[in-house]
């Protein structure tokens, strides 16, 4: 049936001569955006990621790979654009960044949310997963939702200034005070580890890949979080490039119909058939 689909996504997209799309190289009978001319003129793209894996990964010698930055440049290429350079900006940070136009584009696990659909635009969904929680071993607390959290005012979690699981801990009841932020995840584990905070929270395969890599036994995973929707993510863009972001959005579904896209995520351990079921205006109906 998964076959079957593809091959009916293929037939469909390479039909598709009005929207530009001839059989999985992207072209348009109409104006290009000003904003992709420029990219394409000098030949790369720059892009705000986070470090946190397997969103995105920062290698030791420097070169940004993950799902996210890797999808971004199957579609960055596919539009004529060679390369991307990546720029490391706190999450707190991208939307700013992207106002400014000190960046291109944000991705890297930049969940779709509704309010901030009132200051930037997205693609369709490209990465989706569940939340998660890094406790202590045996989770002394018995921490399976936000609400948990908020119910004992004496506990405290860590997390990411403007992270999506910020909002979704203030959404639920837990108070300011009782979040601490962190620079980076690894940071945040270390919090955990020496005993500064009760929980840890972000993406739920973030959490797992963080929790695989630190190999400490005396903390656990808890995933999914309760209470909180699968989130999706996708790349962002400045309010005013819509057109770019038509552009974006017709090399993305040309990548999924080829079965590119799947051969990039799924290594990773995100699910293309996820994104399927998802769409930008379905997560943001206001969205523009």
């Amino acid at each position: 049936m998964k076959s079957l689909n593809i091959n009916m996504m293929k037939s469909i997209m390479c039909i598709m001569l009005s929207l530009g799309m001839v059989c999985g190289v992207v072209t348009t009978s109409f104006a290009e955006s000003e904003t992709l001319t420029r990219l394409k003129k000098q030949g790369y793209a720059t892009v705000a990621v986070a470090n946190e894996p397997p969103y995105s990964d920062i290698k030791p010698d420097g070169f940004v790979g993950g799902a996210a930055p890797d999808i971004a440049r199957a579609v960055l290429n596919k539009l004529g654009v060679k390369d991307l350079k990546a720029k490391v900006i706190m999450y707190g940070a991208m939307i700013p960044a992207l106002q400014a136009r000190r960046v291109d584009m944000a991705t890297s696990g930049l969940y779709i949310k509704p309010t901030r659909c009132k200051s930037i635009i997205y693609s369709e969904p490209d990465l989706c997963g569940a939340e998660a929680f890094a406790v202590p071993k045996g989770n002394p607390n018995n921490l399976l939702k936000y609400e948990d959290i908020a119910a004992n005012p004496s506990l405290t979690m860590t997390t990411c200034a403007g992270c999506a699981e910020e909002k979704y801990a203030l959404d639920r009841g837990v108070k300011k005070s009782q979040i601490k932020y962190f620079s980076d995840p690894p940071s945040g584990i270390k919090m955990l580890q020496q005993g500064r905070v009760d929980v840890f929270a972000l993406s739920g395969l973030g959490t797992q890949d963080l929790l695989k890599k630190t190999k400490d036994p005396n903390i656990e995973l808890v995933m999914p979080v309760k209470g909180v929707p699968m989130g999706c993510a996708g790349t962002a863009f400045n309010m005013d490039d819509k057109e770019f972001r038509a552009e974006f959005n017709m090399a993305l579904a040309a990548i999924k119909a080829s079965g590119e896209f799947a051969a990039i995520i799924e290594p990773y351990g995100f699910s293309a058939e996820a994104t399927s079921f998802k769409s930008y205006l379905g997560l943001c109906p206001e969205g523009k």
